[in-house]
């Protein structure tokens, strides 16, 4: 990163984050710090590939995949810049994965407690992470869709300094503008858009692009700019992008741009889609058949495959649900359903590519499951049970593969085909489970999906590629379309010629070898064809008018399973038996007549129907592609030339002056230049430290007695780019420089169990320095921590410490007390969990717990040795949207030689306009008759206790309830995007606290420091001791307001304290930062 956009990150994070909490004060209980971990299961040896645009950084055996991402994100810079007509300052940095497993191991965005959180580092970084997926067409979709995400970005709130720091105040989009822009650019009118837009429009349920977010606001916004290009040119998009940034409004922006107004724009969008799936319902069938189950679409779900039992009894079907899967078995009328399998681990602040379980059926009855975890693959096989439904009967492994993206088993269960990953490419390969042996059909880089053994047979196979011949090469090939076509292969490894059949087909299967069948889009929606080995023809079996995205089909009973979109949810369906359609050869969407150059297109033989090497024609109307300049060309369906790249340690080459056209999807004229795409490289990583956030903030320090504790602190991060080395620093100061508080810290995070040493260092003055008359008492502590992530939730740690403690006397003459000084060697032990997803300053979802047992034994003195034990336990859940009940329990015990009290009630940061604090003359840390103060460095300050002053009660024991009903009024209430920070952020709390402390046995307990008062007036040898029975609970309870306000979040409390049944005059807290 250059230090203009260091500077810029960090000031940004300074005004925005400056609410934020600090490691240094762990004695606020609103400041305890929980957090996820990553684990890395091996260690990765980085090298980067340079280019004039990119960096990409890789690892292990994945040169040439990094030298294909390198070639695609250079190919998708002057397409996307085109369209944007927007170049970024600096080169974007390509973090390359080899799966999603690897990509899990990754450390980037570990301090962030939030998916949105994660994302806007990376962006303000221009830094993309991503992993391959064994298809390197779904590959090259995600990777535009991230490099278009950093260069809108970039677009919209990049620059200089002043310009980013106006953006980020003042530039507040509705979520569809900016996710639709980046989806358009990366897909633009994709089947899967059209197929939601006419499911929308046929059942009228258009919303306003306003009230939307997350993944709808992004399919939404992508179909209004989709709109905008086909109605108004695509010239119009980077105009509206442009005067987006000076006006700081989408609507006057579009409605500027193109001279109607914003209402009209959107009632023409609405009438744009609805006329063509009018048009569509006319030429098409609706779904038909039972539905078995359904899901919401945009909710984190996604039905993956469903498969047809041999005796069409079950139907089995695999879910994705917010990266956990499910493998669910019902029977055809819906009546039986039962979870087969489940695994995965729920998206707690990263979406990762996680599938979920493949699926093929035995003819015998037998479901075979291949799961992929982390680090292995797992074949389930599920037989008949006794009772209804199946049973596990075996688990193995299956070994040799990456990642595997699809797989067949055939009819005797004895060879697997399998499409999988090996070293960064997808090939074809057969598994003989009896003897775990792997036969490598394919090794090039063309994609060879979704294998299925013919009938009965071991070893042929058919699939599904986008290879553009039959005759099979371990050369680079030349083009890679994004059209997939189906062949066979004879299953012998020294074959070179394959049987091509049908085009544009995906998902085959065959129950013989007379008769193929697959879904392909060739009318615009995904339907079922058949094509017939013998007349090598293909046609429709169905017409349905919304899309297959999975099915299941037995030709002898004509029994169809399938999975599609209906009424805005994704449904599995059973139709007893498919009617033939008699379909008309010019029956095609608006969208694929579009794509056609105005014409349909017709199903044809595939022999000799299709030059493969010849790019479709694309999007845009006749005259539009009679008028196109010597040169140029019009895609919708991408090639890239992978001849023209050329790997160089050094430039050396003269450039060329003339041009070499790359043809990519969806673009007008892609024009590259032929050293474009020339790598320096590899060169190893170098750790490069860059600052990743600057934090300032307002805290008030619990533990000082005579001074109210209020001061400034600024803290610092500085890490390397892949956030495996972590050095934190801060400094808190008051305005009278009488308190102090330092801390530095450095985290190792390369390997499995997580190393990090922190220095603290706290120093206050007590009495009149200006009288001479006054004590100096300071704190230093030296802590080692290892930590070992059992899961992303939770981990276990083990911290070693030295703490001295320094009591100087500062008084004019010695005439105070004398120098003291303490010192202990502690261990400290935790087990941490953290489940918890943000979904908004201040409002979490899930759970917290964390146990501490803490033991430290005094170094000059036996006595001075104590333990702690504490336990803080905390939940979020969800009433209604975003209104959430937080719930807490925290209980806590010092005992051994010298325990510690801790201190019960008030809040943390509790802004001192008033009397904050008890005067108690009871024993206790804060009593200001107390010669020597040292033990407040380890006292804890257990709040909130809202209602009564700090220090209402202490004790070595304590006991605390909190529940909080957290309303962010505005984000419950709005049906649209709230551009204000103030009203995005304002919540209404009503909340109770109820907590105890005491020394001695349980707080009802008649021999405690809660029933025992201990009378002794003062020059008399006697002393009393009375019992008190009162209720040892003080109970909180009011109503709070919050906000953020000037950049800080701000907390009002009103609170009404009862104790032992009284209850007491109100109390206002006025405190910053966050709750628990």
């Amino acid at each position: 990163m250059n230090w203009t956009n260091t500077i810029k990150v960090s000031l940004l994070s300074g005004i925005l984050l400056g609410a934020a909490t600090s490691q240094a004060q762990v004695f606020m209980p609103s400041m305890e710090e929980f957090g996820k971990n990553r684990i890395q299961r091996e260690r990765f040896e980085w090298q980067v590939y340079t280019t004039p645009n990119f960096e990409v950084y890789f690892h292990g055996n994945s040169r040439s995949l990094a030298t294909y991402t390198a070639q695609m994100a250079e190919s998708e810079f002057d397409r996307i810049t085109d369209i944007l007509s927007y170049t970024p300052y600096s080169r974007t940095k390509i973090f390359l994965y080899d799966s999603p497993s690897d990509l899990k191991q990754s450390n980037i965005g570990i301090s962030l407690n939030s998916e949105t959180a994660i994302r806007e580092e990376n962006l303000s970084k221009s830094r993309v992470q991503i992993a391959f997926t064994a298809d390197h067409i779904a590959f090259r979709q995600k990777l535009a869709k991230e490099v278009s995400s950093v260069f809108v970005y970039d677009m919209l709130y990049g620059g200089s300094l002043k310009d980013a720091l106006q953006s980020q105040l003042l530039l507040s989009l509705p979520e569809w503008f900016i996710s639709g822009i980046t989806a358009y650019v990366a897909e633009g009118w994709s089947r899967e858009l059209d197929d939601y837009m006419r499911d929308v429009a046929l059942n009228k349920k258009f919303k306003k692009p306003a009230h939307l977010s997350g993944p709808e606001a992004t399919r939404v916004g992508q179909s209004i700019w989709n709109f905008i290009a086909e109605r108004y040119g695509r010239d119009n998009i980077s105009n509206i992008l442009n005067l987006t940034r000076i006006i700081r409004t989408e609507q006057t922006s579009i409605s500027s741009t193109l001279g109607i107004s914003y209402n009209r724009f959107l009632s023409d969008w609405r009438d744009y889609y609805t006329q063509m799936a009018t048009s569509s319902a006319a030429a098409f069938k609706s779904p038909s058949g039972s539905t078995l189950a359904s899901y919401p679409l945009f909710t984190g779900h996604k039905i993956e495959q469903v498969k047809l039992s041999p005796n069409r009894q079950w139907i089995a079907y695999s879910v994705m649900d917010n990266g956990q899967y499910h493998v669910y078995l019902t029977d055809t009328q819906g009546q039986q359903k039962t979870q087969l399998l489940k695994g995965g681990d729920r998206f707690l602040t990263r979406e990762l590519p996680v599938s979920a379980p493949l699926l093929a059926w035995q003819a015998n009855g037998t479901l075979n499951v291949l799961e992929q975890k982390d680090d292995r693959t797992l074949l389930h096989q599920f037989v008949e049970s006794e009772k209804k439904g199946l049973r596990l009967k075996a688990r193995r492994t299956v070994r040799g593969f990456t990642q595997i993206a699809g797989f067949d088993i055939s009819q005797d269960g004895s060879v697997l085909a399998i499409s999988g990953d090996r070293k960064g490419q997808n090939d074809l390969f057969l598994y003989n489970l009896s003897r775990n042996s792997v036969l490598q059909l394919t090794n090039d880089l063309y994609d060879d999906l979704t294998p299925a053994f013919v009938g009965r047979s071991t070893t042929r196979v058919l699939f599904a590629s986008n290879r553009t011949n039959d005759t099979l090469s371990t050369a680079a090939p030349k083009i890679l379309p994004n059209r997939f076509n189906l062949y066979l292969h004879d299953g012998n490894p020294r074959s070179q010629v394959l049987e091509r059949l049908a085009d544009q087909a995906l998902q085959p299967m065959a129950s013989n070898g007379e008769r193929m069948f697959y879904l392909s889009d060739q009318q615009g929606i995904q339907n079922l064809f058949t094509y017939d080995t013998t007349s090598r023809q293909a046609r429709p079996l169905s017409q349905f008018v919304e899309s297959m995205t999975a099915y299941d089909y037995h030709p002898a009973s004509g029994a169809l399973a399938y999975v599609s979109i209906e009424n805005g949810r994704q449904a599995v369906k059973f139709l007893p038996r498919l009617a033939p359609v008699e379909a008309s050869e010019t029956t095609a969407t608006g969208r694929s007549i579009r794509l056609n150059g105005g014409v349909a297109r017709t199903n044809q033989p595939a022999s000799g129907a299709t030059d493969p090497t010849r790019a479709p024609v694309g999007v845009g109307t006749p005259s539009r592609l009679n008028s196109l300049r010597p040169g140029e060309i019009d895609t919708d369906n991408y090639q890239f030339d992978l001849e023209g790249l050329k790997v160089t340690e050094r430039r050396t080459d003269k450039p060329s002056s003339s041009p070499r056209v790359i043809t990519n999807s969806r673009s007008r004229t892609t024009v590259v230049r032929r050293d474009a795409t020339r790598l320096k490289g590899p060169t190893a990583y170098k750790d490069v430290f860059v600052v990743n956030n600057t934090n300032n903030q307002f805290l008030v320090l619990p533990y000082l007695v005579n001074q109210s504790g209020f001061g400034w602190q600024n803290t610092i991060t500085v890490n390397d780019l892949l956030e495996n080395n972590i050095i934190k620093g801060g400094l808190f100061i008051t305005p009278t420089f009488r308190t102090s508080e330092i801390f530095a810290e450095y985290q190792y995070l390369v390997h499995r169990i997580d190393f990090s040493a922190r220095f603290d260092r706290r120093a206050f003055t007590d009495g009149f320095p200006a009288s001479g008359l006054f004590t100096k008492y300071r704190y230093n502590r030296l802590t080692l921590t290892a930590a070992y992530p059992i899961t992303e939730a939770l981990r276990v740690s083990a911290s070693p410490m030295y703490t001295r403690l320094n009591r100087v006397d500062g008084s004019q003459g010695g005439i105070g007390l004398p120098d003291a000084v303490s010192s202990f060697v502690g261990l400290q032990g935790e087990v941490v969990y953290d489940d918890t997803r943000s979904s908004g300053m201040n409002l979490l979802e899930g759970t917290r717990v964390k146990l501490r047992a803490q033991q430290q034994q005094g170094m000059r003195s036996n006595a001075e040795s104590f333990f702690k034990i504490t336990l803080d336990a905390r939940n979020y859940t969800k009433v209604y949207r975003d209104l959430t009940l937080a719930t807490r329990i925290s209980l806590g015990h010092s005992g051994g030689k010298a325990p510690k009290q801790s201190i019960l009630g008030g809040i943390d940061n509790w802004i001192p306009f008033g009397t904050v604090r008890e005067v108690r003359n009871a024993e206790n840390p804060l009593n200001p008759f107390n010669m020597d103060y040292r033990n407040v460095f380890f006292t804890d300050f257990v709040t909130p206790l809202r209602g009564f002053r700090m220090n209402k009660l202490s004790g070595e024991s304590y006991a605390l309830f909190n529940a909080e009903l957290r309303w962010p009024v505005f984000k419950v209430l709005s049906r649209g995007p709230i551009t204000s920070t103030f009203l995005q952020n304002f919540q209404l709390t009503a909340f109770t606290d109820i907590g105890t402390a005491w020394t001695g046995s349980g707080p009802f307990s008649r021999q405690n420091s809660l029933n025992t008062e201990i009378i002794n007036p003062q020059g008399s040898p006697w002393y009393a001791s009375v019992n008190n029975f009162k209720n040892p609970y003080l109970i909180g309870y009011g109503v709070g307001v919050r906000t953020l306000f000037l950049g800080y979040y701000v907390k009002g409390d009103l609170a009404w304290g009862i104790e032992d049944t009284a209850v007491q005059t109100p109390i206002l807290h006025v405190s910053l930062g966050y709750d628990f």
